[in-house]
């Protein structure tokens, strides 16, 4: 009865190492690379991400390009993150859908197309996001956009360059060129 504690605690290392094993195969942190190392079986991916607590921005960009992996390889199939708090999920996302109860910082960061749904987001989310669509109960920040949509209940904070369309309570946010010179944002319904 007390070795069933010390067999998960090992079966958990051992997929931790599996991050760490695939860092340590990547020449530098692109989705061509890590693609280049990954499993090629999308529930391999998935056990990575489910199982892996990164802890500095190199391993939190590696485990978000994993999570865009696994999402276009799963698609049309949704994949769903039970786990919260992970940063860069969905980072330079081309196809796919995910779901995620609470993401943490820069959810949908440069994502050219697909769909995330998310709780609450943290900060820079959708930063250079060019395409696809991010839609969150509660959002912290906004970062600077280039494309793609962004629905939201609430924000804390948007950044001055945006070129998404964002939706907050369904009401487009617009900056017109005098409140962008005095600090006023303006809110137009569609």
């Amino acid at each position: 009865m007390k070795v069933a504690p010390y067999l998960y605690l090992l079966k958990s290392l051992t997929l931790i190492m599996e991050l760490e094993e695939i860092i340590e195969q990547i020449g530098n942190v692109s989705k061509a690379e890590i693609k280049r190392v990954a499993p090629k079986d999308c529930s391999e991916i998935k056990k990575i991400i489910l199982n892996s607590n990164p802890n500095d921005p190199y391993r939190k960009m590696v485990l978000g390009y994993l999570t865009s992996l696994c999402a276009e390889c799963m698609y049309p199939d949704t994949l769903h993150i039970p786990k919260d708090n992970l940063d860069y999920i969905g980072f330079e996302l081309d196809r796919g859908n995910i779901e995620v109860g609470a993401a943490g910082n820069m959810l949908g960061t440069c994502m050219r197309n697909g769909k995330i749904a998310a709780g609450t987001a943290g900060d820079d989310t959708g930063k250079s996001m060019v395409g696809g669509e991010i839609i969150a109960g509660e959002i912290k920040s906004i970062g600077d956009t280039i494309g793609g949509r962004i629905i939201t209940k609430k924000v804390e904070k948007i950044a001055k360059k945006q070129g998404a369309q964002i939706f907050i309570k369904g009401v487009i946010f617009k900056r017109r060129l005098l409140d962008r010179l005095f600090g006023k944002d303006r809110f137009f319904k569609m």
